[in-house]
């Protein structure tokens, strides 16, 4: 548990802020002395756990934890605890939580509580954070790489006996491809057509739930006229 002692002046209408470091990341308390009026905390203490520095942080952050707070019964030497015991997220869109009525003033201001001695008072933080297995996205786009064609030449093409062949692995746009050939055609296209398709070598070595766009040109050289056949086609 967090604590820190505050002197307190009830007539103020500001807000007090505590910075401290939980769990290497900076968290600071926020307190209203006479209650968050924003929040409809007029005539209560108003206190908040608030993210202290973000700057460091990546866009889309989230820290998900429990915490309660608390206020010192100086007299008795025990802490009220405040707390529901449900997750908060913090993130970049609502980085504070906390209760806007904490404590009513009648009863923080009364002496014979023990919350306030001598202008002195003693609040406190106790968070849990939870770890978070979060998910996030990078985007990479490589348009018209440098080493983006290949070429294959397949000799005696009269004489391929096998259902299929496979060009040697090339490296374009930072990943290894293949061509596979089958000089007869695949499935429905067996006896009819020549199939070509274009293959990812290298795929085993992505994470689960990888995804790559590709648009690429199959094309079949014409070697005397130049009328080469092509196609254009995508694939995620």
């Amino acid at each position: 548990m967090y604590v820190v002692n505050v002197s307190v002046t009830t007539t103020a209408s500001c807000a007090f802020s505590v910075t401290c470091a939980l769990f290497i990341v900076h968290r600071k308390l926020v307190l209203y002395p006479n209650g968050d009026k924003s929040r409809n905390g007029d005539g209560y203490i108003s206190l908040y756990l608030v993210m202290a520095d973000t700057t460091g942080f990546s866009p889309g952050w989230e820290i998900n934890g429990i915490f309660k707070l608390f206020v010192h019964d100086q007299l008795q030497d025990k802490y009220l605890t405040i707390g529901d015991g449900r997750l908060k997220r913090f993130s970049a869109i609502n980085n504070k939580w906390g209760f806007p009525q904490m404590l009513s003033l009648s009863i923080f201001n009364k002496a014979s509580n023990g919350y306030l001695i001598g202008d002195s008072c003693v609040f406190g933080v106790e968070v849990f954070v939870i770890k978070n297995e979060g998910k996030g996205e990078h985007f990479c786009m490589i348009k018209d790489p440098s080493d983006g064609t290949f070429t294959w030449e397949v000799q005696k093409f009269s004489e391929l006996t096998k259902e299929f062949y496979c060009s040697q692995v090339y490296l374009a746009g930072r990943h290894q491809w293949k061509l596979n050939l089958f000089p007869n055609g695949n499935t429905k296209q067996r006896g009819k057509h020549l199939s070509l398709y274009l293959g990812l070598n290298d795929c085993t070595k992505f994470h689960a739930g990888w995804k790559l766009f590709v648009e690429f040109t199959l094309r079949i050289r014409d070697q005397v006229w130049s009328h080469h056949h092509e196609k254009t086609r995508e694939f995620a």
